[in-house]
């Protein structure tokens, strides 16, 4: 279980998170929703243990995540990873491994599965330099995924991924949480979102600007959009793209 209690975040003169406040229940996949700079990563980085909130309350999987013990519990795909590119994807979770004092053979076992579910067992052995973007995704998902976390930190995992990445991802996610497994999944994309996600918030300016159950949007296409432009006041979008294609010059 994941719950914000009135999280205030700021960065100098800017505020991040504007006393925010959802759950995220254990069991479940909940998708975060947003423009670019309304607060997604800035959301997924205090879940991951990366911020801390200047003022409120962050409860992951039933612990207090101010004492720094929550991380053990949390896989965490950043929206820009970075590694050590002189790593292959088999030394960068032996590393992994030793960090987290975790059996290194399992880890390796583990890595082996990743690979065949996201088709990059060719490119375990080379070094991270020479992957694809989208391979490299594949690694970093892979180690969220590899040391079983109780809660999954998902900031817009789908990056660089190819077709088949993509729906075994959704596969993960849905396996993950009918074992109980909790998942927060930050994007600015909805189609995604809507297929495994049972409940949905919108983030505009660092606030939350509305908060959506599956039974409000299960098999009624367009309906998160529609309701995102009127959340966030993007309507009048499509009136500015005929004046701009209508202008002669």
């Amino acid at each position: 279980m994941i719950e914000f209690k009135n999280i205030t975040k700021r960065f100098g003169n800017v505020t991040a998170l504007n006393n925010v406040s959802f759950v995220v229940e254990k069991g479940s996949a909940c998708g975060y929703i947003g423009p670019n700079g309304a607060g997604k990563t800035t959301t997924a980085r205090i879940i991951g243990g990366l911020e801390r909130p200047d003022s409120g309350k962050v409860i992951i999987a039933g612990d207090d995540a101010s004492k720094g013990t929550t991380r053990n519990v949390v896989g965490y795909v950043p929206e820009s990873p970075r590694l050590y590119d002189t790593l292959t994807p088999r030394e960068t979770v032996a590393l992994a491994a030793l960090l987290r004092s975790f059996d290194k053979t399992l880890a390796m076992e583990r890595l082996g599965m990743m690979g065949e579910i996201f088709h990059f067992t060719e490119y375990l052995l080379k070094p991270l330099s020479g992957l694809s973007k989208g391979t490299k995704q594949k690694v970093v998902i892979s180690l969220a995924i590899i040391f079983h976390p109780e809660v999954l930190v998902l900031d817009e995992p789908t990056d660089g991924l190819d077709v088949q990445a993509v729906v075994a991802l959704k596969q993960i996610i849905s396996t993950f949480t009918k074992l109980g497994g909790t998942v927060f999944y930050s994007s600015h994309l909805l189609d995604i979102v809507e297929g495994v996600c049972s409940k949905v918030y919108f983030i505009n300016a660092g606030n939350i600007a509305g908060e959506y159950s599956k039974d409000d949007f299960i098999g009624k296409r367009g309906y998160l959009e529609n309701a995102l432009i009127e959340s966030i006041g993007t309507s009048n979008a499509q009136q500015l793209i005929d004046a701009f294609f209508e202008d002669p010059h």
